[in-house]
């Protein structure tokens, strides 16, 4: 739908006009802040940083951005600024998260507290959207970071998270690809099965506008000719809008393979909570942290 990010970005910022309030948790991070203050100067969001309030006005004059409006909630070091995060979004105070300067097990501690927590769907996984050289359009990807092997019942879950999260920005009838390393059924390779079942569950509408095609390998599910080639009718062929990976591993590797090209662009957040949550790699191009903000802003509900 999408040819790149920035007909994203065009067609979807614009329309909603409005800046949203990313909730930085463990703000005294260089990289985190030049991605937060560089997506702030493109209009995305307004900076709430959680830390040490010396430690974090220091980095923050130091990288040039003392000018900047940004607001700094104070955290000890014995408070786990996950926490604190968790206590501004129930309070109506930010958008989204952004994971800083810490442990990922740690930030995700407080936002799957069942009783304190911003996990009211019971369900998180990963999301991610990739401006790929050589397909046509922006493709999105399943989980490639949170569940390892899911299930049949997860690959549903997942299916409906991912399916709306793509009608939030704007795709009326997401075509999704149930990978596979083939397109036939094998009962010895049980992601096959599942990719049948939620064909079969997508045509009786359990996805609601979304269309589950599988099994599919990779090169019909993005490449017309390779389905001529292989008698593939399906009209699916080479246009899905994202590739439902049977299972973490895979989803992994194509995503650090290409991330090897610097002409790839890859986002991801994590859905399912009552936010979307940022969490980039320090490894990360400055591209991905930025891109990953803008999906975070796009997904997140409310007003700044």
């Amino acid at each position: 739908m999408y040819e790149s990010f920035q007909a994203l970005k065009e067609t979807c910022l614009d329309s909603s006009a409005m800046k949203k309030r990313i909730v930085v948790a463990g703000a005294a991070d260089e990289h985190a802040l030049e991605a937060v203050f560089l997506a702030q100067e493109k209009g995305y969001v307004t900076p709430i940083l959680i830390g040490n309030h010396d430690e974090v006005s220091r980095l923050v004059a130091q990288l040039g951005f003392e000018d900047a409006p940004y607001e700094i909630e104070h955290c000890s070091s014995e408070t786990n600024p996950s926490s604190v995060a968790v206590g501004l979004i129930r309070e109506g105070r930010g958008d989204f998260i952004l994971k800083g300067k810490m442990e990922t097990k740690d930030l995700l501690k407080p936002i799957l507290n069942k009783e304190s927590g911003l996990n009211a769907g019971g369900f998180i996984t990963h999301f991610g959207i990739m401006e790929l050289k050589g397909y046509h359009k922006l493709l999105a990807m399943s989980d490639s970071a949170v569940i390892p092997y899911p299930s049949l019942e997860d690959k549903i879950q997942i299916t409906k998270l991912c399916s709306k999260a793509l009608m939030k920005l704007g795709y009326e009838n997401p075509v999704i690809g149930a990978l596979c390393a083939v397109e036939t059924i094998n009962p010895k390779m049980p992601e096959t099965l599942d990719a049948q079942q939620l064909q079969q569950l997508s045509e009786d509408g359990a996805f609601g506008a979304g269309i589950v095609v599988g099994p599919i390998s990779f090169d019909l599910a993005t490449r017309k000719e390779a389905a001529v080639i292989k008698g593939y009718p399906s009209p699916y062929a080479g246009e899905v809008d994202m590739l439902l990976v049977p299972n973490m591993v895979t989803g992994n590797v194509m995503s650090k393979i290409w991330n090897g090209d610097p002409e790839n662009i890859l986002a991801g957040c994590l859905i399912g909570a009552d936010v979307p949550i940022a969490l980039t790699s320090r490894s990360a191009s400055m591209n991905e942290k930025l891109y990953s903000i803008l999906l975070c802003t796009l997904l997140s509900g409310s007003k700044a």
